[in-house]
């Protein structure tokens, strides 16, 4: 019934509902078989400058191509997620006559509903509230692992509040600093006796502009991810490359390697609605949803990037940082604070309390 609804309504009156709904803004774009665009609306005209007979490749990332190409070959919808102009938007993919229609979505992610709203003040304040009463703890054990699953708490809500409100790329305290030297800091970070070791191939110096405060975030959600599911005989190699457009860091691993077919969600399913019996077929099928590699994913994002994976020869898996070469005119000479709340701790103790 609901499949031939609207199929029974007429053309006017859809024309009123699209007219009178958040669709009235979106921008809509109709492609053919070929890739080039057969018609648009005015909205789509005015962000991506295109019209009837352009191509469609220039407006979209090789990753949305690629989805298009399938949803075209496969007449099955899809939606991925893309970036224009400092702009983030959900881009529905759907199958029509013998290409697709393209409907560029905005997302508003900085849009936490109130409960939600309330729930992160809240648990925010309370968890500074036990922090300052674990030090009056004075069985040194308890303290330690009240403080551990603190900032644990602490960690997740900082991740949540970034991803929903992320900055954009011109409002980044962008400086040039040696990637090599942040990578071997990193490594040294996380060493420990107990833990596997962590190599480190990086050319030195590599100077690069980029908010430093936040490459290293993303530096330890990926080192943390890959020393959980690595043996202390196997270890972690981080390695820094640089092809001239793109500064690379891969985190490879020898764990049980993550599933390609998963990443996508993995990488999104933080800001889908999800019902729990959904969350938890898709732990039980091995991809438990965090919110690690989305930060890493959006940091990578805001440095003209991407967080992409594969296989690594042998076993495990090789996430790879990718991050742009910014143009000098984006760099930031003045002091600021962190972009990520600290209240009091390190970087270092937030994102390494996972380990503990």
């Amino acid at each position: 019934m609901t499949d031939t609804f609207f199929s029974q309504l007429e053309g006017t009156a859809v024309c009123e509902l699209l007219s009178r709904t958040g669709l009235q803004d979106a921008a809509l774009i109709v492609v053919g078989a070929s890739l080039r665009i057969e018609n648009c609306n005015a909205a789509a005209a005015g962000m991506t400058g295109l019209h009837p007979l352009d191509p469609i490749a220039p407006v979209l990332s090789e990753y949305a191509l690629q989805a298009l190409r399938i949803c075209i070959a496969a007449g099955e919808p899809r939606t991925v997620y893309e970036e224009l102009d400092g702009a983030t938007y959900r881009l529905e993919l759907i199958p029509h006559r013998e290409g697709a229609l393209l409907a560029f979505l905005r997302c508003d992610r900085a849009a936490y509903d109130g409960s939600l709203r309330v729930l992160h003040a809240k648990s925010a304040q309370y968890l500074g509230a036990l922090l300052a009463d674990a030090g009056q703890i004075e069985d040194p054990a308890l303290a330690g692992r009240i403080r551990r699953g603190c900032l644990r708490l602490h960690r997740l809500l900082n991740h949540s509040d970034f991803l929903h409100d992320p900055p954009q790329t011109e409002q980044l305290r962008l400086q040039y600093c040696d990637l090599a030297v942040l990578c071997r800091t990193a490594a040294e970070a996380v060493a420990g006796a107990d833990r596997p070791p962590v190599e480190v191939r990086a050319p030195h110096p590599c100077s690069a502009l980029v908010e430093p405060g936040l490459i290293r975030t993303a530096l330890y959600n990926l080192l943390t991810n890959a020393l959980r599911v690595t043996t202390k005989e196997e270890g972690v190699t981080v390695i820094l490359r640089d092809d001239g457009i793109f500064y690379t860091i891969t985190v490879a691993d020898r764990g049980p390697g993550l599933d390609p077919r998963l990443f996508d969600w993995l990488l999104e399913g933080w800001h889908r609605t999800m019902p729990l019996k959904e969350y938890l077929s898709l732990v039980r099928h091995g991809a438990p949803l965090g919110l690690g590699l989305p930060l890493t994913q959006c940091i990578a994002q805001l440095h003209g990037g991407r967080l992409l994976l594969s296989p690594r020869e042998g076993g495990g898996s090789e996430l790879h940082l990718s991050i742009a070469h910014l143009p000098d005119t984006l760099a930031d000479h003045n002091l600021y604070a962190p972009m990520i709340m600290e209240d009091g701790w390190t970087v270092e103790e937030i994102e390494l309390s996972i380990l503990d």
